[in-house]
């Protein structure tokens, strides 16, 4: 056998990655889950989430945001890099457990419930319900991976019961409120109460280092659940630094330097960060831009800066920050290219996000010892 999956970090050259596919027609239905995960970028806006998101998603949004990903996955090609692209639904369906219902959703932002830690493919538990299903949509390339030598592992599938949700995150007593006001009445014998749950994009490799965004217990939990299943060969460093996903907050490039959305991003890190350098990047006002057309943003716009490195010397990144960032890194001598992704905010992923690199040259190492 000849195991081709094999990734470490974020920067070493890469040679095989999925490049994410699938457009839907209409966003999730807005139940409980949907409005905690999204919470920081939707709570209190005047957007009635109660309405299908077909009404926000047009065939304008979905023809551009398909061009883009294409256009990416040649990008990447023609820099000699092996791309797959996951099975495509047919049609958005209804779902359902025996907890809830919800719609499937593609396997569009194939960073979020994926993790590649070595020859390992971990399949992280969502906690949003429309993303159940999502990784069925990648298993035939899992299993093509696993035929090869890799090993495959999937987190426990949470229920995702209304109380699997922890509200402390909210300090705000109006807020705790009207979440508490919003749960289902449904009563269920299955009911675990906090359960483990967290995406992969919550990690960031860096060798024998990870760095799990820990924004609430239940991605303590999965934080535990991970370090148990990797043992101590890893060090798992818990961080607060975004609501969850830590992508778009801080970008390693390569080992002693990284990108960041937050000014003081320091202050939140561990002290093995001390001597590196981590270059501020502020967020564009877009404000009366051609790039706000749309009327519904679900993630921050944090998004636009979710550059993916190719190498330790190339990251590839949206073109409105393809100047900045050129200048930024000339003097680390770091190349820049530019690649448009104009909806991202709304179908909630970049470059990072929209990628899940399966092969990158180079092994296990200690950055930090």
């Amino acid at each position: 056998m000849n195991n081709r999956v094999n990734s470490h970090n974020e920067w070493d050259p890469l040679e095989e990655v999925i490049v994410g596919d699938g457009f839907p027609v209409d966003l999730p239905c807005a139940d409980f889950s949907f409005r905690y995960f999204f919470h920081d970028n939707i709570y209190g806006k005047p957007t009635n989430w109660s309405e299908p998101g077909h009404q926000y998603i047009t065939s304008k949004h979905i023809a551009e945001h398909k061009e883009d990903l294409d256009n990416l996955a040649e990008l990447l090609s023609s820099h000699g890099i092996t791309v797959h692209r996951p099975k495509i639904p047919s049609t958005t369906t209804r779902v359902k457990t025996l907890q809830w219902e919800s719609t499937n959703y593609p396997a569009l932002n194939v960073r979020d419930l994926t993790i590649i830690i070595g020859d390992k493919i971990i399949e992280t538990p969502p906690s949003c319900r429309w993303r159940y299903f999502e990784n069925d949509y990648l298993k035939h390339l899992f299993l093509e991976y696993f035929k090869s030598g890799a090993t495959w592992i999937q987190a426990p599938k949470p229920i995702i019961t209304d109380n699997s949700f922890d509200l402390s995150r909210f300090p705000d007593p109006v807020v705790r409120s009207d979440y508490e006001n919003s749960k289902s009445t449904f009563e269920t014998p299955l009911d675990l109460g906090i359960e483990v749950m967290f995406d992969a994009a919550n990690c960031m490799r860096l060798g024998r280092d990870i760095i799990f965004n820990v924004g609430n217990e239940h991605e303590k939990l999965g934080a535990r659940w991970l370090g148990q299943v990797l043992g101590n060969q890893y060090h798992i460093h818990e961080v607060c630094v975004a609501d969850s996903h830590i992508d778009s907050t801080f970008i390693p490039i390569r080992p002693g330097l990284a990108l960041t959305t937050k000014p003081n991003i320091k202050d939140h890190l561990p002290a093995i960060f001390s001597d590196w350098e981590i270059i501020y990047v502020p967020i564009i006002d877009r404000t009366h831009s051609e790039l706000d057309d749309q009327d519904v943003k679900i993630a921050s716009p944090k998004i636009w800066i979710n550059a993916l490195s190719i190498d330790s010397n190339t990251i590839i990144c949206h073109t409105q920050y393809y100047k900045f960032l050129k200048t930024a890194l000339n003097k680390h001598k770091v190349s820049v290219i530019p690649s448009q992704i104009r909806h991202c905010e709304l179908f909630g992923g970049a470059h990072h996000c929209v990628t899940l690199d399966i092969r990158r040259r180079g092994d296990l190492q200690d950055y930090f010892n």
